[in-house]
């Protein structure tokens, strides 16, 4: 692809498999993030001054256990906001599985750019403080899962609404128990992520989580995640996904009782 450069590769562990027997989705962001520091040395720029606004991430098909990939990456909008946009493929088969658009601050990037040829933006409201708003999570982010500019890493966010969801979920009668019996999980297929502020070791962080939509087999979580101690917003994200056959691997609609739940949680 002209434009791009190969930013990564690795191999997916096996402690890197979620409960839905699939790559988790922290750990795509730990690796956009290496190739992201890579991309940015590589043109010049001190990756330690760039700080990401917003994310724009579509899940195309499954990484399992002992999947091989590799990610490359492009400049796709220039200026004093720039864009980049990374691409993870199956190594051994070519498949482009996930794309990530990734917009920054504090750094400058001139060009030239490549165009854009995955999937655009879709609009999605953002839920208001009159959504039925449910308390997901409460922690404290640690030293280890800082960057290498000492702030909360890409998937240190990320790691926390993956906790968040099972609590929603839990909230309409998708538990734990339930999903092993019935052998169900959620498999996400877009994230729009928005950083409003830096998280540091040692903050507070709370996320409310709300469902902003609900269909046969998908939902959509919207999540917002604050500073528990000064009520700074740090991150909001809309989360879009299927209820998962696991043995099929194909969507499964959601059982009438439990979609009732749901509908009652759901924001106006």
């Amino acid at each position: 692809m002209t434009g791009y450069s190969e930013t990564f590769r690795g191999d997916v562990a096996p402690w890197e498999v979620d409960a839905t027997e699939h790559f988790t989705v922290a750990y795509y962001y730990e690796k956009f993030e290496a190739a992201t520091w890579r991309f940015l040395r590589q043109a010049g720029i001190d990756p330690a001054q760039a700080r990401t606004t917003e994310a724009l991430t579509h899940y195309k098909a499954e990484l399992r256990d002992r999947d091989i990939y590799r990610i490359e990456t492009a400049l796709i909008a220039g200026g004093d906001t720039p864009t980049i946009a990374h691409k993870l493929f199956k190594a051994d088969t070519g498949a482009l599985c996930t794309t990530m658009q990734q917009s920054f601050a504090g750094i400058s990037m001139p060009g030239p750019a490549v165009a854009w040829d995955g999937d655009i933006r879709e609009e999605r409201s953002v839920p208001g403080d009159g959504a039925k708003w449910l308390p997901t999570l409460r922690n404290i982010a640690r030293p280890e899962e800082a960057d290498w500019a000492g702030n909360l890493s890409l998937p240190g966010h990320i790691h926390r609404f993956s906790t968040a969801n099972m609590f929603i979920l839990a909230e309409f009668g998708l538990t734990p128990e339930y999903m092993t019996k019935n052998r169900i999980g959620l498999s996400t297929f877009e994230f729009q992520l928005t950083f409003h502020s830096r998280a540091k070791p040692g903050d507070m962080i709370d996320v409310e989580t709300c469902i902003a939509q609900l269909g046969g087999s998908s939902v959509r979580f919207y999540h917002r995640m604050r500073n528990a101690e000064t009520g700074a917003d740090i991150a909001g994200l809309s989360q879009f996904g299927v209820q998962l056959d696991l043995d099929a691997r194909r969507p499964s609609r959601i059982a009438d009782d439990l979609r009732a739940r749901a509908e009652a949680l759901l924001a106006g």
